[in-house]
């Protein structure tokens, strides 16, 4: 089953687990692109790896077809015009369906005016390739309210079947400080993007949203609140109908995380 792993927090390790492991040989690193940054990985079912990642500018995409033990030279998926910028998870996502379609979203700038700008304020796109990665059609908005997207954080996941998932920080119900979830299906392979859905936050404006698939093809959505809490709080909205509707939010944890930003 093809899978995308989105980071919602840094993951620590023991040390005391760390010690009981007996010591392990160094792998060696695979160069997939000099340069690159902000990357990000996706798995298809037949071992093929997929590598999206931020380089000179632009969104660029590089396969590995032997588990990830070598890269094929990166290809353009979005051409920025160089003027993709990102850092601190504001990069691209990249996701594959059962069909070896490849979905890459990322946070952009195509108005001449905004790239005027200090810090232009990005929407998020959308570019799919049919092919294995080796050309990818024109980008296309997926947040239907443009500019309401600034802070750029969002994660993707692709069902097997081909239905998209994409969650992404969205102010346009706010009238005060903080962000709320935006929330949009992607049907027909990449060339329908639904209305988008926004669920209440608010959400800690600096921490991208977590996204993943159920066996049935259902999404997942798993955040950080956000506000002025002094115990901020990690919160799961799941799907039994293909991402239709949601359930009413429940909490994660369930004592005090003692985090107020």
């Amino acid at each position: 089953m093809p899978a995308a792993l989105c980071l919602l927090a840094p993951c620590v390790l023991a040390r005391r687990a760390a010690s009981q492991q007996p010591p392990a040989t160094p792998l060696a690193a695979t160069v997939v692109a000099a340069g690159g940054t902000q990357p990000h990985l996706a798995a298809g079912a037949d071992g093929r790896f997929y590598a999206v990642f931020l380089r000179n500018g632009n969104i660029e995409l590089a396969v590995s077809s032997d588990r990830g033990a070598t890269f094929g030279s990166p290809v353009t998926a979005i051409d920025a015009k160089g003027n993709a910028r990102g850092g601190m998870q504001r990069g691209p996502r990249v996701a594959v369906d059962g069909a070896d379609t490849i979905y890459v979203t990322a946070p952009l700038c195509f108005d001449k005016d905004e790239l005027g700008k200090r810090y232009p304020t990005n929407d998020l796109y959308l570019a799919v390739s049919t092919d294995g990665g080796v050309t990818f059609g024109p980008p296309a908005r997926i947040n239907d309210a443009p500019k309401q997207a600034p802070e750029a954080l969002h994660c993707l996941a692709a069902a097997p079947g081909g239905e998209v998932f994409v969650a992404w920080l969205d102010q346009r119900q706010r009238k005060d400080r903080g962000q709320d979830l935006g929330y949009a299906t992607v049907g027909e392979r990449g060339k329908k993007i639904g209305a988008n859905v926004v669920l209440e936050g608010p959400l800690c404006e600096c921490c991208a949203p977590g996204l993943a698939m159920d066996p049935k093809g259902n999404p997942i959505l798993v955040w950080r609140e956000g506000s002025d809490r002094k115990n901020r709080a990690l919160w799961i909205a799941t799907s039994s109908d293909g991402g239709a509707t949601f359930a009413p939010p429940k909490r994660l944890n369930h004592g005090d995380s003692r985090v107020d930003g």
